[in-house]
C-alpha cells in the first residue's frame, strides 16, 4: 500500500490529438457525438495535446496527472476540455482546423452550457419544496432537494439569510438535505473564477447564520440522515477548509509584519 504514490508517479506520458477517433493506450467513447470522452489506460496520463503535428499544450506533470479529456460540441462550436484534475478544467476552442485557442471556462459556462438560461437571479433555497425550482429524492431517512430552475444562480440565500459568498462563484448545483428532525444542510457546487477551480462546500444554520462546515462536520450530519454517506467522504474537487484559510491569512500577516 505504501508503494501506491510511487506507482502514480510512474505513469507513462501520452500525446493526445484533439481530432483523434482512436489511439493506443487510451479509450475513445463516442456514444455521445456531442461529448466524445478520452480515457487514458491504467498506468498512463495525458502529457501533450496536439493539433496535427503541432503541440497545443504541455501539462506540468509535477502538478497534474490528467487521465480524462472531452471533445465537446455546442452547435457549430467545438471545444476540447482536458481535466487537469477533477477540480481544474483546461479548455480550448477551435478557430480553424489548425488553430485552437485557450478559452475561459467561466465564459464557456455562461455562453454555451447555460445558453438557454437567460436570467441571472438570486435563489432562495428555503423554497426547496417548490415544484419546478427543486427536484426531490430520498436521502436515507431524509430527503435531498436539487435545484433544477431555469435560471442562472447569482447568489444563494435561505429566506433572508445569505448562504456562502457569491463573489466570483458560478453555481453548478445547489442541494438542500433535510433530515427527519428538520435539520438542514445546504451544499453549494460552483466554479470559482478566482482560481478557475471547482468547489464543493457545505453549510448549516448555527446561531442564526449559515456556517461553512469542515468536511468532517458535514459528513457527520449527512451520515446521520443517510448511513450510506461515508464519514470519511472527501470531495473530488476542492473543499472549504477554515484552517487552510486561516493559515493563508496568518502567513500573509506574518509576511506583511516581516517587511514592515
Amino acid at each position: 500500500e505504501k508503494k501506491e504514490p510511487a506507482k502514480a508517479e510512474e505513469k507513462k506520458d501520452l500525446a493526445l490529438e484533439v481530432n483523434a477517433t482512436q489511439g493506443e493506450n487510451f479509450a475513445v467513447n463516442a456514444t455521445n457525438a456531442n461529448d466524445v470522452v478520452f480515457t487514458a489506460a491504467e498506468g498512463y496520463r495525458f502529457k501533450t495535446l496536439k493539433v496535427g503535428d503541432k503541440t497545443l499544450y504541455t501539462v506540468d506533470t509535477s502538478k497534474f496527472t490528467p487521465t480524462v479529456a472531452h471533445r465537446i460540441k455546442h452547435g457549430d462550436a467545438l471545444f476540447f476540455k482536458l481535466d487537469l484534475s477533477h477540480a481544474k478544467p483546461l479548455l480550448f476552442k477551435k478557430k480553424t482546423d489548425k488553430d485552437w485557442v485557450q478559452f475561459n471556462f467561466g465564459q464557456y459556462l455562461d455562453e454555451f452550457v447555460w445558453k438557454e438560461k437567460k436570467e441571472l437571479k438570486d435563489l432562495d433555497a428555503s423554497k426547496f419544496t417548490e415544484a419546478g425550482l427543486f427536484a426531490a429524492d430520498t436521502f436515507g431517512t431524509g430527503k435531498v432537494y436539487d435545484f433544477v430552475g431555469a435560471f442562472k444562480v447569482m447568489s444563494v440565500k435561505f429566506e433572508n439569510l445569505v448562504v456562502g459568498d457569491p463573489k466570483k462563484a458560478k453555481y453548478t448545483a445547489v442541494k438542500v438535505y433535510v433530515g427527519t428532525d428538520d435539520k438542514k444542510v445546504v451544499r453549494l457546487d460552483y466554479f470559482y473564477t478566482g482560481d478557475e477551480r471547482f468547489k464543493e462546500v457545505y453549510f448549516k444554520l448555527v446561531d442564526g447564520k449559515w456556517k461553512k462546515l469542515e468536511q468532517s462536520e458535514a459528513n457527520k450530519d449527512l451520515h446521520a440522515m443517510n448511513n450510506a454517506w461515508p464519514l470519511d467522504y472527501k470531495p473530488l474537487v476542492d473543499k472549504f477548509s477554515p484552517l487552510a484559510v486561516l493559515s493563508a491569512f496568518l502567513i500573509a500577516s506574518l509576511a506583511v509584519f516581516f517587511y514592515l
